[in-house]
């Protein structure tokens, strides 16, 4: 009997962080069940804007003829100089769609190429797309509604990834459905102010963005030019601004999505570091307080990460102490709970029950991902369009030292905890 309360008071931080969790997603799931998508019809010129960037042609022909299908107004490519396939295919595709204007640019980066296609624009709203992505036949008729009413400023769209083939896809194809199940639905029903209109597809009223554009462009973070995270940038930008913010769950749009695990991995890592920027940007200025679920968000964001790394390390912890049964019960309830939390996306697709292990193993992966981002916070590069500038390893290298040194520190807290 001693020795069962003793193994009950070594598990019991682990026990109240679980708790914590569930109490938190349970909130979120069942609020979310609360959430509509914004009904009616709203009628407004559209100019669709993309940024393009050595992109494969036939997956850019393939994205423009499906906005294309949805009868914008007009839709903008600004392309780089140096990618004359596109530019050649963006012309062809002119020659059938009298609303396609071309701006071939020679300045690097998405966030001027966005820019330059929002002033072009003379649509009421802006479609920014990228140049990837392909929208279902009826995603203006169902991204446009929310816009009837006046202080709404921008609208997020649902993605999901293409035809999901590889582990990475399936993978990204689930994150992708909890993000609008467990963060944007309870957004929109808690408060209507979300931590990103992805750029996948986001509009937006062009009156709202207009005075925001130096912003987005010129934006810095310790004295270093952003180059990424522009949909987060924009997007707290009008928030910030005052402008209301709405999802549609019913607008869908679809991209390709990570070939393959590294890929997918460093993308991550891109991501992380741009919503740490744009997170503690917001907490900084302050304006973030004024929406209580969305500071909800941001701070319990923070403690999952470390949740993760502390069920991963009682688990080794039990392993190294001989405690197989815990560690069998703790490797099983991951596999039971993981599993329940993806029930939207299982229930769609049932052939990726097979993966939950991978997606498992994925998301303590992405822990530490996320940690080495906070700690190489500032390295400003496109990792995954050939981007990336020389030099910086020595950080990196300390960022992992340090990723490192946080993930012992946690290990050796969990084992001193059992004497």
């Amino acid at each position: 009997m001693e020795d069962f309360a003793e193994l009950l008071l070594f598990y019991l931080p682990l026990g109240i962080l679980g708790l914590w969790r569930w109490g938190t997603w349970l909130m979120r799931r069942t609020s979310g069940w609360a959430y509509k998508p914004t009904p009616g019809q709203y009628h407004a010129e559209v100019s669709v804007v993309t940024p393009v960037y050595m992109e494969d042609p036939a997956v850019f022909r393939k994205a423009i003829q499906s906005w294309a299908a949805n009868k914008p107004t007009e839709i903008i490519a600004v392309i780089d100089a140096a990618d004359e396939r596109c530019i050649a295919e963006f012309k062809a595709f002119g020659k059938s769609f009298p609303g396609a204007r071309l701006i071939v640019t020679e300045k690097p980066g998405k966030r001027p190429a966005l820019a330059d296609g929002a002033r072009a624009a003379k649509g009421d709203i802006i479609a920014f797309a990228d140049s990837d992505t392909v929208w279902a036949p009826d995603l203006l008729e169902k991204a446009l509604p929310p816009f009837a009413e006046k202080r709404v400023g921008g609208v997020a769209t649902r993605q999901s990834v293409l035809q999901p083939s590889t582990a990475s896809q399936r993978l990204f194809d689930i994150q992708l459905d909890l993000r609008f199940w467990d963060d944007m639905m309870p957004s929109a029903v808690m408060g209507n102010t979300f931590t990103c209109l992805s750029g996948r597809t986001a509009l937006y009223r062009r009156e709202a963005v207009l005075p925001l554009l130096d912003d987005l462009v010129n934006e810095t973070f310790w004295g270093k030019q952003c180059i990424g995270g522009d949909d987060k940038r924009l997007t707290y930008l009008v928030e910030a601004a005052g402008w209301g913010t709405r999802y549609q769950h019913t607008a869908r749009v679809y991209t390709p999505g990570a070939a393959d695990m590294g890929t997918l991995f460093r993308q991550r890592t891109r991501w992380s570091r741009n919503s740490w920027r744009a997170d503690l940007r917001a907490i900084g200025q302050g304006w973030v307080w004024k929406h209580p679920f969305l500071s909800f968000i941001l701070v319990d964001r923070f403690i999952s990460n470390l949740t993760l790394l502390f069920s991963l390390s009682y688990f080794f912890v039990s392993l190294a102490l001989g405690l197989w049964l815990p560690a069998l019960i703790l490797a099983v309830w991951w596999l039971l709970s993981r599993s329940l939390r993806l029930t939207p996306n299982l229930a769609a697709h049932p052939e990726n029950f097979g993966i939950v292990p991978l997606y498992i193993i994925t998301n303590f992966a992405l822990a530490f991902t996320r940690i080495f981002a906070l700690f190489s916070l500032n390295r400003q590069d496109w990792i995954t369009r050939g981007l990336a500038k020389p030099g910086g390893s020595f950080g990196l290298l300390l960022a992992a030292m340090a990723t490192s040194a946080v993930f012992a520190g946690v290990v050796l807290l969990v084992y001193s905890w059992r004497f």
